[in-house]
């Protein structure tokens, strides 16, 4: 039985082996001549338009989920000449801010989203044309901050930092939503001096502070300035002695042993052509009035008054 079963299969064999791929060829030539429908899901981005009606309103919206949701996925079908040519990249997807709608059930806002093929449209069948994306509107601010004047790192030896300013407009302005700008206390302008001797100017991206020194993050914000021009005066300095004279005589049957005080030289800092002119800083008498004095006494000096015009300590 075995026997016959196994010689009718082996029988004409090589008819047998050519007529199935024969069959094979038949079957990828109607499958090609057929061109079947297939369908996928692809991603595609999301394109706001009319986001002035948003903001004519004074208001400010974000797409829950953050930036990463500024997506759709859809599913779509074309015949396989076609669907296998295509892409999320291949459809538009349009969110119109005039068409927002308040959605009571889950008491957030939305904004339809409708998705066409850039090409084979006729070809192309989108299961869901339409789709929603969610948002949150909150208030639109503008505020203004002064940009203070940092330094970092420290000049070369024998320099001294000068005056420190904002050489252009020292004033930024900041919109955003209000739960962001609300948080800034401080602008601040920050300028390396790290082993400078000479002046400097340089151009800087201000940065924005909370209370706690935290920076704000500006992704979301429209700043009035991207950068500030900054100057930094670089100084030398020189140690001088400190002087004192004194004003009347001490009661009779005194005299006046010495006049001892700390510290005896101090370093000042100031342009070199000044610098040069200055050897040590004199306390005039009327500080020291000794008059009718019989015995000894302190008294602590501010002695910055008594500079010398162009130079600081």
């Amino acid at each position: 039985m075995l026997r016959k079963i196994a010689k009718r299969m082996t029988n004409n064999l090589g008819l047998k082996i050519l007529a199935a791929l024969f069959a094979v060829v038949m079957w990828l030539v109607v499958l090609n001549i057929d061109d079947p429908i297939k369908g996928k899901t692809v991603t595609t981005s999301v394109t706001f338009e009319n986001e002035s009606y948003i903001t004519s309103m004074g208001k400010c919206y974000e797409v829950l989920g953050g930036s990463s949701s500024n997506t759709v996925s859809f599913y779509f079908t074309a015949q396989r000449s076609i669907y296998e040519k295509i892409s999320g990249s291949d459809f538009t997807a349009t969110a119109d801010l005039k068409r927002i709608e308040y959605d009571e059930e889950t008491g957030t806002y939305r904004v339809p989203v409708s998705i066409v093929p850039n090409k084979n449209a006729n070809s192309v069948n989108i299961t869901t044309k339409q789709q929603y994306l969610e948002l949150t509107l909150e208030d639109y601010i503008s505020t203004q901050f002064p940009i203070k004047a940092n330094t970092a790192g420290t000049v070369a030896d024998g320099c001294a930092l000068g005056d420190v300013a904002i050489s252009s407009t020292n004033v930024i302005k900041v919109s955003g939503p209000a739960s962001i700008v609300n948080t800034i206390t401080t602008a601040a302008a920050t300028i390396n001096v790290e082993g400078m001797a000479t002046d400097i100017v340089d151009s800087v991206v201000p940065v924005l502070y909370d209370a706690d020194g935290n920076n704000v993050d500006t992704t979301k914000l429209k700043l009035s300035l991207q950068t500030v021009s900054i100057s930094a005066q670089i100084l030398n300095t020189k140690d001088v002695s400190i002087l004192f004279e004194t004003k009347g005589k001490v009661a009779e049957g005194y005299r006046l042993k010495s006049v001892t005080y700390k510290p005896t030289t101090v370093r000042i800092k100031g342009k070199t052509d000044v610098l040069n002119t200055i050897d040590n800083v004199t306390v005039p008498e009327e500080v020291l009035d000794i008059t009718d004095l019989s015995e000894s006494f302190e008294k602590t000096v501010d002695i910055t008054s008594y500079l010398p015009s162009g130079v600081s300590l």
